[in-house]
């Protein structure tokens, strides 16, 4: 392995003195090396100082020059006759002859300093930095590392530059290299985001597992956790999800006593799922590669200190792991910290309180993130969405204005970065990336495309929208740009032979008549599989998971 930058600065008891010497010495001489950079510097400016110095006496000596010039013209032109003279100017001029000129220049030679604006400059140029860029502190995160990608499909990830402490640059310039094992199977662009982070966008031309390095600097020293291994999987078909009805369209994934779950939302790997189980004001995490469907942890009671819930709502990860939950009858949000090692939660931070300024919230519901670090948060009994800074101990920002009052549900952000809400009003509402109200489709009803209760969505990384028709008890999947319809499936019922259930989809927002189902006598009237979707969650192996509201179930497709 190739010596890190880093392994400079690591030592033992016996040998901490000996490389703190060492670091010394190179502390007096980079201490030098920036005092000449400094001294080069402005030596430069000095001597740009001293030529614009130059040119503007140069300039003052030619325009005095042509003015006299022009001076000593006109009085030729006026000697010999051929000077035009003075327009007369109104009736009230003192000199009405014909005889009367103005001169064409006056004595006026300015000179414009402009000594402010150069003393701003001047107060904030340079700065002498005591960090840099630490390769092996520098991270990767995003899709294209964290989960599966997809052939042919847009992914992307982040470089977080990162000093010896491990705090995040604040600015960019740095040497960014990308290299896959199979190079002729990507495509790549990276983007310096002039922050400390590097947007790197692949787009794979082949399926299976690849490796991937990351360098950063001059030295190209690799990131850390580099080189990673990537999986790229065929893209998936919607069609088929949810229409085997002898498998998991049928049968719950979780049994496990619930009360009402609604949100869920997988973490940055796709293996463990944070699950709101409503009623029991509690959060219960699941393992979704295991083949038990026990939950790992079970975190939460109800009350209203840190860590403790009234009717936990809807649930967002970030890549650092860091769980968001609206505490709907607390009006806040929670945010914790899952250890995916130790399989815990650990409280960091609430923010908000009922009211109805500006970081208060009525009933909070749906939650969602940015990439630029920005909480976008559901206040629903407010009717509005509004902003805040996650980087900045959640400073409010704003709040999203559309044509229409909101009664927001859920919200979260397509591949493009916009940002959709799903309204009460049966209407998925989108924003552009900057938050400015873009367009709207759906409507109430029972086709496709239109909604009864929307109450939860999701975009998968192929840039499907997944949305909870609630109201229609199915499921739906619709383009997350122009919200075409895809695909949808649901529960039906299932009776005895000449029974009619309760719920037989003849009213108003209903879902459509399920295809017909064979009469079972020792059944009499039931409802199979998904009856009341609460949440939709969904990871780039495609696995699609559904909290089911009213029969307390977790479906997985």
């Amino acid at each position: 392995m190739a010596e890190r930058r880093i392994d400079s600065l690591i030592c033992s008891g016996e040998d901490a003195k000996t490389k703190a010497d060492v670091v010394k010495t190179g502390v007096q001489a980079e201490a030098e090396k920036a005092k000449e950079a400094i001294n080069t510097s402005f030596d430069a400016i000095a001597k740009a100082l001293e030529e614009r110095k130059q040119s503007l006496l140069a300039e003052v000596v030619q325009m005095a020059e042509n003015k006299v010039k022009a001076l000593d013209a006109q009085l030729v032109a006026i000697d010999t006759g051929s000077a035009a003279p003075m327009a007369k100017q109104d009736s009230t001029a003192e000199n009405t002859s014909e005889k009367t000129f103005l001169l064409c220049v006056d004595e006026v030679v300015l000179f414009k300093s402009k000594l402010e604006e150069l003393q701003k400059h001047i107060s904030s140029f340079g700065e002498v930095l005591e960090s840099s860029t630490y390769a092996a502190h520098s991270l990767a995160r995003g899709p294209a590392v964290d989960e599966a990608m997809k052939r042919d499909v847009k992914s992307f990830l982040w470089i977080y530059a990162n000093d010896l402490n491990k705090v995040q640059r604040t600015e960019g310039g740095e040497a960014v290299s990308v290299q896959f094992s199979s190079p002729e199977d990507f495509e790549t662009t990276t983007e310096d985001l002039g922050d400390g982070r590097y947007k790197i966008s692949v787009v794979p031309k082949a399926e299976g597992t690849f490796s991937l390095r990351i360098g950063l600097g001059e030295a190209d020293e690799e990131i850390f956790g580099s080189p990673f291994e990537v999986q790229v999987m065929p893209p998936p078909n919607y069609s088929k999800i949810g229409v085997d009805r002898l498998g998991p369209a049928s049968k719950p994934w979780v049994n496990e006593p619930m009360c009402h779950p609604t949100g869920l939302c997988f973490d940055r790997t796709g293996r463990y799922v944070v699950v709101a189980d409503q009623s029991n004001d509690r959060l219960q995490i699941f393992d979704a590669s295991a083949t038990s469907t026990t939950p790992v942890l079970s975190f939460g009671r109800k009350g209203q200190k840190a860590g403790e819930f009234d009717t936990p709502g809807y649930i967002a990860i970030d890549r650092e792991d860091r769980v968001f939950v609206t505490d709907i009858l607390n009006h806040r949000v929670q945010v914790l910290s899952f250890n995916s090692k130790s399989k815990s939660l650990l409280p960091i931070t609430t923010f908000g309180a009922k009211g109805k300024g500006f970081g208060e919230f009525q009933f909070p519901r749906g939650v969602a993130f940015t990439d630029n670090g920005q909480l976008l948060v559901c206040d629903h009994g407010n009717g509005r969405v509004q902003m805040f800074d996650i980087n900045n101990n959640f400073k409010f920002l704003r709040c999203l204005e559309a044509p229409e009052p909101l009664a927001p549900l859920d919200v979260v952000l397509n591949r493009d970065g916009e940002i959709l809400v799903a309204d009460q009003t049966n209407r998925i509402h989108v924003f552009d990336t900057d938050g400015i109200y873009s367009r709207t489709f759906g409507k109430k009803g029972t086709k496709d495309g239109m909604f009864n209760y929307p109450m939860a969505i999701s975009v998968d990384d192929m840039n499907m929208l997944f949305v909870c028709d609630q109201g229609n008890r199915r499921m739906q999947i619709l383009s997350a740009s122009d919200g075409s319809f895809k695909h949808k499936w649901g529960g039906w019922k299932r009776s005895a032979e000449g029974a009619e259930g309760e719920e037989d989809g003849g009213e108003e927002g209903a879902s459509p008549a399920p295809s017909p189902e064979p009469a079972d006598p020792d059944a009499g009237d039931e409802w199979v599989g998904l009856h009341r979707p609460a949440g939709v969650t969904v990871n780039s192996q495609g696995v699609i998971l559904v909290s089911d509201w009213k029969r307390h179930y977790i479906f997985r497709y």
